[in-house]
């Protein structure tokens, strides 16, 4: 079943757990051109859920090690290729996460890497990955093994070096990849841009531009800026003056649906305002952080969302809980509260992650997370849903 049908289907089952049930309250889409859908923030859900661990990988087995999990894709039958960039290597696993071991190890020849960003699939029996140190794609055939490598500009990916961190990354199976932009900084103020490159493309395409709330060289993410998140044949980007609307786009950039949700954003907690930083920053920067966060004030309206996901479903997963100033993790806060919509914009529900877990991937009631433990070591779990 291909997208643009799915945007007719009924309502999916509905995941809805660790949180209370949100009122009736409707919203209203601003400057609807095309399909709009107003949300009323009541979902379809049952009224008890609970979380089973399925099974998980990594952490402080020896056999299984995994430093910096960067990304994670999930085949059709349920395989999870894991993008480790502290390992330079790409793991498989499969349905069940036994530990396959490694399908592209650190090198520099047709199938190796060095630093491994992301990874999708580029079909049943192929990986696609992207590897940042040697500029290039490598789609990897797993019954032959045999790899057909294709060069990435390097214009491309400069700015995202030379600002020294990777804020968002993100491959399609057919071939674009996406980067968060750095930009100038003026007043307390950065601009930021979304980028997509393809092979077949003249010239890199901006989705979207923002201005993005600094302080002591820190995102402030409590202050409102546009956000995108990129599935397979989808990409959603979010209103940039902090509106709960969100537009989805077919891969080809049409417009498929805007929609609006009645949630209202978090309040700010004390470390947004500057009043209690997190203990494992060095001093220094604590008080440095916490004098700069407390000059800066406060956001007329404090973001509503802080990152967005598309699942392997299609689904589009609206974290709402924002990170700490100064932690910011590119794979999300741990245990945040999700927003789960259809393609089609319909509010399904809400559900909480537990806690030190951060939302990877997710099809039907399966979830996949990264786990960090308190040694700081990382596995990867697979959580089923249950009550449904």
């Amino acid at each position: 079943m291909n997208l643009r049908s799915w945007t007719a289907m009924s309502l999916l089952a509905a995941v809805i757990a660790g949180c209370d049930r949100p009122g009736s309250t409707a919203c209203e889409v601003t400057n609807p051109s095309g399909t709009a859908v107003a949300n009323s923030g009541v979902g379809s859900w049952p009224t008890e859920l609970s979380w089973r661990e399925v099974w998980r990988v990594g952490g402080s087995e020896e056999t299984e090690e995994l430093i910096f999990p960067a990304d994670v894709a999930v085949s059709p039958d349920g395989s999870v290729a894991i993008a480790d960039w502290g390992l330079a290597e790409v793991v498989l696993l499969d349905p069940d996460g036994e530990w396959l071991g490694p399908v592209m190890t650190r090198g520099e020849g047709p199938g190796e890497v060095q630093a491994p960003a992301a990874v999708t699939w580029e079909d049943a029996n192929t990986l696609l990955g992207l590897d940042f140190g040697t500029f290039r794609l490598t789609a990897l055939d797993l019954a032959s093994r045999s790899a057909t490598v294709t060069a990435v500009d390097p214009a491309f990916l400069s700015p995202v070096f030379a600002s020294g961190e990777v804020t968002f990354v993100a491959l399609q199976p057919d071939h674009t990849v996406w980067l968060e932009f750095p930009g100038p900084i003026e007043d307390g103020w950065e601009e930021r841009s979304f980028v997509r490159w393809s092979p077949d493309a003249a010239a890199h395409d901006t989705v979207t531009r923002s201005r993005v709330r600094m302080s002591s060289g820190v995102a402030l993410s409590a202050w409102p800026r546009s956000l995108l998140g990129v599935g397979a044949e989808t990409w959603v980007v979010s209103d940039p003056d902090g509106r709960y609307e969100l537009e989805v786009f077919y891969r080809d950039g049409t417009s498929l649906v805007r929609f609006c949700h009645p949630g209202e954003p978090l309040p700010l907690s004390p470390a947004e305002r500057g009043e209690e930083m997190d203990e494992e920053m060095p001093e220094a920067f604590r008080a440095t952080l916490s004098e700069a966060l407390a000059d800066a004030g406060e956001p007329p309206l404090p973001a509503t969302t802080s990152r967005i996901v598309v699942d392997a479903d299609g689904r589009i997963w609206v974290q709402r809980d924002r990170p700490t100033p100064g932690t910011g993790n590119r794979h999300g806060v741990s245990g945040a509260r999700h927003d789960v919509f259809l393609p089609s914009g319909r509010f399904l529900g809400s559900i909480r992650l537990p806690q030190d877990h951060r939302l990877l991937e997710a099809r039907g009631p399966r979830v996949w997370a990264l786990h960090t433990g308190s040694f700081g070591e990382s596995s990867i779990v697979a959580l089923e849903i249950e009550g449904f």
